[in-house]
């Protein structure tokens, strides 16, 4: 029996003993990652709502879109008094969701608590100069800080991040007025593809309308109609989007049909709900996904090969041998327990993290700051990673 097991025997044992709360202090848990770059790293949390829609996961009359959104910038030093925010909020609260989605036992779900990040809460933002924008989408039952690894990296190397919780989409939204909204599981799997779109379809357009309302909501906070101690800052000539999984699909697809998006990053992206409708428009600013080398399910991929080969200007496919889908976020490199449930593959957390945050600041740095730093020779150069470049005409 491996380690892994033998830890994973004697914390079920620990489990069934009614004894989660011991177990849940010696998981193996790291904080995430301290980022490569100069800056210190702000945070702040809006309560934002989108009275132009109708919420459409709720049966309630007249319920509008609201969005809990987190944005993450170059800060001041913070007092050294302030402990860093925690990697998720409100973790007591999130507990049964994350064991309802992540399919892991309570004595892990409560390991989170302990898990922080190098972000500081109110820290107050550096307003001598601006700095490009990016956007986060989380996958299916995800959350707004699960790829805080790159969030932070980003921060760190001088951009200002906004990510959201896809509001039912989501493992579990908290309101800031105490609201507990679960997520809506909407899904249809194995159906045949009329079926498979109807239940999408809304589902993605409600994403892509999130983004788009970001969007809205950036231009508002640069134009002084939100009140932000940060607007100063912000270069909104210069936005790029990112996402994992559902969240790679709707960076895509949002990328499409808004211009205002200038770059775009699909962490191991799952396409097959972007309607060919959608992806058939073409896409005529850089693209990139990395991920693993296969999906279980071909189609995604087919679909992939076909936006790359025939509707994006310019294209990247990054493959990284060995890696799963749960590799692309922070799962991997808070506790090497994670692959015992599903949750990694296994891979080097260093080895995953030099990749992915190698990629995602080189495409970006490259098509938002007009900085070149070789990345793709570095990527090139790592045996574990396959590189294909493509370009089509207009």
């Amino acid at each position: 029996m491996n380690f892994n097991k033998l830890f994973l025997v004697f914390f079920l044992s620990l489990t069934f003993q009614g004894c989660a709360f011991i177990a849940s202090r010696v998981v193996p848990v790291n904080d995430i990652k301290s980022p490569s770059g100069k800056y210190e790293i702000g945070t702040q949390i809006f309560h934002w709502t989108d009275n132009t829609r109708d919420e459409w996961f709720s049966s309630i009359e007249g319920d509008k879109r609201e969005l809990m959104v987190q944005v993450w910038y170059p800060a001041l030093k913070p007092n050294e008094l302030i402990d860093p925010y925690p990697w998720i909020d409100n973790a007591n609260l999130r507990e049964e969701a994350i064991m309802e989605n992540f399919k892991v036992p309570k004595f892990v779900a409560k390991a989170i608590d302990r898990v922080d990040t190098g972000t500081y809460l109110n820290s107050i933002p550096i307003l001598s100069e601006k700095f490009p924008i990016v956007i986060f989408s989380h996958g299916f039952e995800g959350f707004r800080s699960q790829n805080t690894t790159q969030i932070q990296e980003l921060a760190s190397n001088g951009y200002i991040v906004f990510a959201l919780d896809h509001t039912y989409d989501a493992t579990l939204t908290i309101m800031s007025d105490g609201r507990l909204i679960p997520n809506a599981k909407k899904y249809c799997y194995g159906c045949e593809a009329d079926q498979f779109y109807e239940v999408f379809i809304p589902q993605i357009n409600t994403r892509i309308d999130d983004v788009r309302f970001i969007l809205n909501q950036i231009e508002k906070i640069n134009n002084g109609n939100i009140e932000t101690n940060f607007a100063n800052a912000l270069d909104i000539e210069n936005i790029g989007v990112f996402g994992h999984s559902f969240g790679g699909g709707t960076s895509l697809a949002s990328s499409i049909l808004d211009s205002r998006i200038k770059s775009c990053i699909s962490l191991d992206g799952w396409y097959v709900p972007v309607h060919p409708d959608i992806y058939n428009k073409g896409l005529t600013i850089p693209f990139m996904h990395l991920g693993q080398v296969e999906w279980d399910t071909p189609v995604n991929y087919q679909i992939l090969d076909e936006i790359l080969d025939t509707k994006v200007i310019q294209g990247y496919k990054l493959s990284l041998e060995g890696a799963n889908h749960m590799d692309f976020t922070d799962s991997p490199h808070i506790s090497k327990l994670s692959s015992s449930f599903q949750l990694s593959s296994g891979l080097e957390s260093e080895e995953i993290l030099n990749v992915t945050n190698t990629a995602v600041i080189g495409f970006f740095d490259e098509h938002l700051k007009s900085k070149n730093t070789n990345w793709l020779l570095e990527l090139r150069n790592n045996i574990n990673t396959r590189v294909e470049e493509f370009k089509n005409e207009k």
